[in-house]
C-alpha cells in the first residue's frame, strides 16, 4: 500500500461511520489493525452489483462512483470515510451496486470472517453494529416510502 496511514486515522474514520457509531475505540483498533490494506487504480472496480464477495471496504484515500444497473445515469460519489459493502460483511448479502474507482484509491478491506471473529471476541461490537444496521435499514425504508407513489 502506497498511502501511509495511522491506526488512529483508521479508527477515527471507522468511528465516524454510522455502522460503527458508539463502539469503543479499542475494539475499532482491533478491526483496523487486522484489516487488509488494498490499493485500487483509477477505472478499476472495487465491487460489482450482484457479486457475493463477503467483505466491506473503508475508503482511506481517493474517490469512487457507485450505481445500479437499473439506473446507470444516476451515480453516487463515494469518498474518504465511506464504507462500501456493509451488508456483505455483516450478513453475506450480495453487493447492491457497482463501485468503480474514479482515481487511485487506498482502502481497508474487512472480510466477513474478520468481522465475525471480532464479534465472537467482543459480543458488544456485534450487538451495536446490528442495532446500527437495523436503524439504517429502517431509515432507508422510510425514505423510500416518501419517494414512491402509493
Amino acid at each position: 500500500m502506497t498511502h501511509a496511514f495511522s491506526i488512529d486515522e483508521g479508527v477515527a474514520l471507522l468511528a465516524a461511520s454510522p455502522l460503527f457509531a458508539g463502539i469503543d475505540a479499542a475494539r475499532l483498533r482491533v478491526l483496523i489493525y487486522a484489516a487488509d490494506p488494498v490499493s485500487i487504480s483509477a477505472g478499476k472496480f472495487i465491487v460489482r452489483q450482484g457479486s457475493s464477495e463477503p467483505a466491506a471496504w473503508l475508503v482511506l484515500k481517493g474517490e469512487a462512483e457507485g450505481w445500479l444497473d437499473e439506473e446507470p445515469a444516476l451515480k453516487l460519489s463515494i469518498g474518504r470515510g465511506a464504507l462500501i459493502g456493509e451488508g456483505a460483511m455483516i450478513a453475506g448479502l450480495h453487493h447492491r451496486m457497482h463501485v468503480r474507482a474514479t482515481d487511485d484509491m487506498e482502502l481497508l478491506r474487512f472480510s466477513r470472517e474478520l468481522f465475525q471473529r471480532v464479534c465472537e471476541e467482543f459480543p458488544e461490537v456485534g450487538r451495536t453494529v446490528m442495532a446500527n444496521y437495523a436503524t439504517r435499514m429502517a431509515d432507508i425504508a422510510s425514505a423510500l416510502k416518501t419517494l414512491l407513489p402509493e
